[in-house]
């Protein structure tokens, strides 16, 4: 018994591997590589993209259309989506402008409904986008990071790992890792404990961050005055990651509330 509705329209060059199910009236182009096991809702429509196994779109998702960028010329670009994602109702992601570098969604990913993906993005493993967040060009979101519902972010952005961004923020910088962000304007507003708990991290890991996300972002200092002062007490790696985090930064690094509530002070 075949797998795909007769009603769905599938490019004779797409390559679907059989015990992939595709929904009623999904329209699948050309160029397109479907892995194992995946399951297509309705109303969906997928091009030029190699989608990897066990991921499942619900319903009416757009994957690897034309990006919304002006300077895109019908060059042969495309979306790379690895293994276990859920990708909601009505979410789109959109192919990369430039041939070298697609937009890439890493492994076990879930994406809301009404979620955006612009072209260009990297996505990594294990990251939550809620409802209605517009992610825009070129941003880069690390492992594990949580993004809430309506959050607008900035092309060229970067969220680090365990990073979390609170609904309804725009986020025009980079947010370092672990670090959880909100307002209107984002700013740090202390750590995201309860996930660095969850991913397993020690006590004594978790109090290094701790101490170092204070002597970034609550200090008198310059950013790159903390920076060297953190680098000379041999770090470890979760804290090492903080900082080159911030060495590399193009946009600049979101800034803290000074009057935040001390949720990083936290036992």
């Amino acid at each position: 018994m075949t797998k795909i509705h007769p009603t769905a329209i599938i490019d004779p060059s797409a390559k679907i591997d059989p015990s992939t199910e595709v929904g009623p009236y999904t329209v699948i182009g050309a160029d397109v590589q479907i892995g194992k096991n995946n399951k297509i809702g309705p109303f969906c429509v997928i091009e030029n993209t190699t989608m990897g196994d066990n991921n499942h779109l619900i319903a009416s998702s757009f994957i690897g259309v034309k990006p919304q960028d002006l300077s895109y010329r019908d060059e042969p670009t495309r979306v790379v989506m690895g293994n276990g994602n859920q990708i909601r109702e009505c979410v789109t992601i959109h192919r990369s402008t430039f041939v070298d570098v697609p937009t890439t969604i890493g492994n076990n990913c879930l994406l809301m409904a009404n979620s955006h993906i612009a072209h260009d993005c990297q996505l990594g493993n294990n990251i939550i986008i809620a409802n209605s967040t517009g992610i825009a060009g070129h941003v880069i979101i690390e492992d594990r990071a949580v993004i809430s519902g309506m959050v607008g972010v900035h092309q060229f952005s970067r969220i680090g790992t365990m990073a979390m961004i609170s609904g309804g923020t725009m986020a025009p910088l980079d947010i370092p890792p672990y670090c959880i962000a909100q307002g209107g304007r984002a700013k740090l507003i202390g750590l995201n404990v309860v996930g660095l708990r969850r991913a397993g991290l020690a006590r004594e890991t978790i109090m290094a961050i701790r101490r170092a996300y204070k002597a970034l972002f609550r200090t008198n200092k310059t950013l790159q005055e903390a920076i060297a002062e953190l680098e000379a007490t041999n770090p470890c790696a979760e804290v090492q990651h903080m900082i080159d985090f911030c060495k590399a930064t193009k946009r600049g690094i979101t800034a803290a509330k000074r009057k935040a509530s001390e949720t990083d002070d936290e036992e």
